[in-house]
């Protein structure tokens, strides 16, 4: 298992992490993301689309619904892309795969399917302190 420190804030409370996208020219897109255990799948800005290298099974939109307080609907593109994470140290994990859906907005958010349904997530709020160990 891979460690990589979180960047963790009180006021809002949230926890972070790089994110690493592979681009089509084999670079790499960096993007400050949010940690969120309310999310099904990853959820990152579609513009991007133009740059990553990803694969669709076949041109899908979903519809999101959002519980809670939002409780609003939107539209994203479902796609694979490969991910490799990074802490604030430069500890990386090796690339791997992951579904997100891409839509409007530009906080890229960690959600659990290919990501944290393989880690072991600690956050330490009282301390600003926390850490991802990832299986990849």
């Amino acid at each position: 298992m891979t460690r990589l420190d979180l960047r963790v804030y009180i006021d809002p409370g949230e926890a972070q992490i790089f994110c690493n996208l592979l681009r089509k020219d084999g670079n790499h897109e960096k993007l400050f993301a949010t940690v969120d255990t309310g999310a099904a799948v990853s959820l990152l800005p579609r513009e991007l689309l133009n740059a990553l290298d990803y694969q669709v099974e076949e041109q899908r939109v979903v519809e999101i619904e959002q519980a809670g307080i939002a409780q609003q609907a939107f539209q994203a593109v479902e796609a694979s892309v490969t991910v490799s994470l990074e802490d604030a140290g430069g500890r990386l994990t090796p690339p791997f795969k992951i579904l997100a859906w891409f839509a409007g907005g530009s906080q890229p958010i960690i959600g659990f399917k290919d990501v944290l349904d393989r880690s072991v997530l600690h956050i330490d709020m009282l301390q600003r302190f926390g850490w991802l160990e990832i299986d990849v």
